[in-house]
């Protein structure tokens, strides 16, 4: 019924137009499962006779959140959605929107619906006084990414993951060669120095944009108690060392690692100062460790704003798997 809707009132429309969200939201829907089927974001996506039922519990996610904070405009063009773009409020920021949920039907591709499309945003926040736009793309969408510099918007950083599948005889002997200086467990009386360095370990252009990423390092009373909680049901161990430079912490690491089926998990973080002479013997220490569990993938995340970080996780035979590239078009 919602579809027949959405035909019969655009039957004799070609164009862009508001999102409605009465009446789009399963268009809509259909557009974006089709567009990211490959990525797998989509419940039941896989299973061509229940993806109406996937879309219809996508749906109902995004419900809640209309009128109030979710906008944007559709495409219609043979009595049908074609192509979205979604424009959400940033929580707590009335001067900056994201752009989201750009898509177009794999059929009406190629005709400069999606560049259009983005010129009807940019310019409705204009109108709006709003004075940044922001997305996130996939690093491997080169044309994409093209087209959002075309139109402005440049590259801030990009939070990627890596995975080590299996940890190898190479990777174990290159750790084991990179280790000089001694870690400590992270203390409570740590906390603002912990703060402080992840903040100055986030460049200023970015901070302008999202808050310091904290977590795993910084935690509070209540994060504390979900993780115990979460150590104990998943049968994982979660430790957490600091390095130190002329008294000051410099350098932070952290392992979670399993007994059960989930993959280890790394995080790493290195004050500006000390970059480029650390990140081998961190990753040493944290293969290290690991090796007193069972053996599983080895996740941990990068950002390009710390390539030496990255360098030296392929020098150790991680390797890329995914990640998403923040950019900003001031308005």
């Amino acid at each position: 019924m919602v579809a027949g809707a959405v035909s019969k009132s655009d039957s004799n429309f070609k164009g862009i137009r508001p999102f409605d969200s009465s009446r789009d939201l399963f268009g809509v829907g259909q557009v974006l499962e089709e567009a990211f089927r490959p990525e797998g974001n989509f419940p039941l996506a896989n299973v061509p006779f229940l993806r109406d039922a996937g879309i219809f519990l996508w749906t109902l996610g995004y419900a809640p959140l209309f009128p109030d904070r979710v906008s944007g405009f559709v495409f219609v063009q043979d009595g049908k959605i074609v192509g979205n773009i979604t424009l959400t409020l940033d929580e707590g920021r009335l001067d900056r929107y994201f752009i989201s949920n750009v898509a177009v039907r794999t059929a009406y591709r190629h005709r400069g619906i999606a560049r259009e499309l983005l010129q009807t945003a940019i310019k409705d926040l204009r109108a709006q006084k709003i004075s940044w736009a922001l997305l996130n793309v996939r690093p491997d969408n080169p044309e994409a990414i093209q087209l959002y510099e075309h139109l402005g918007f440049q590259q801030l950083e990009m939070n990627g993951e890596w995975i080590l599948s299996q940890p190898s005889h190479r990777a174990s002997r290159l750790a084991a060669s990179q280790k000089k200086n001694v870690l400590r467990p992270l203390r409570s009386s740590d906390h603002f120095a912990v703060k402080e360095l992840i903040r100055a370990a986030t460049p200023a252009n970015v901070l302008q944009f999202r808050a310091p990423r904290l977590l795993p390092f910084n935690l509070t009373w209540d994060d504390r108690v979900a993780e115990m909680a979460t150590d104990f049901f998943l049968r994982q161990t979660t430790r957490r060392w600091g390095l130190e430079a002329n008294g000051n912490l410099c350098a932070l690491l952290s392992v979670i690692a399993q007994r059960g089926p989930l993959p280890h998990r790394l995080a790493i973080q290195v004050h500006p100062a000390q970059r480029g002479a650390i990140e081998k013997e961190l990753i040493a220490f944290g293969l290290d460790e690991l090796e007193k569990f069972p053996p599983r993938r080895i996740h941990i995340a990068g950002t390009s704003t710390h390539p030496e970080l990255i360098a030296a996780l392929e020098e150790n035979e991680f390797k890329f798997a995914r990640g998403l590239t923040l950019m900003a078009l001031a308005l």
